[in-house]
């Protein structure tokens, strides 16, 4: 009979083993990578990855009432493929009221 620590450790490895990155994931390759930051008003960043995941964002500084008074509106999208086959996006707005996320089926 195995003892509780040997079980311990034989799960651990076990859950270890299942959170690693599968075949294609752990070998995934950056495709396209852009940014831009002004580090003042205005940012944007794109990536696309050869196992089909891709992430677009660009926020800019909204002026408001006085010079303290602005707010930062982001808008983005990500997508990837997953296990299934199937494609998922994910499509946001973040702004002075909240966090709006639209999730859909792409194919």
């Amino acid at each position: 009979m195995l003892s509780h620590s040997t079980c311990l450790i034989l799960l651990l490895t076990a859950g270890v083993c299942l959170a690693l990155p599968a075949g294609d994931d752990a070998q995934a390759e950056t495709l396209k990578l852009e940014s831009e930051n002004n580090g003042v008003d205005k940012y944007s960043f794109a990536y696309e990855t050869s196992n089909g995941i891709s992430r677009t964002e660009e926020g800019v500084v909204k002026p408001g009432a006085t010079e303290d008074d602005g707010a930062i509106s982001v808008t983005g999208t990500t997508s990837w493929s997953a296990p299934d086959g199937k494609k998922y996006e994910i499509s946001f707005t973040a702004d002075e009221t909240g966090y709006h996320p639209k999730f859909r089926l792409v194919a």
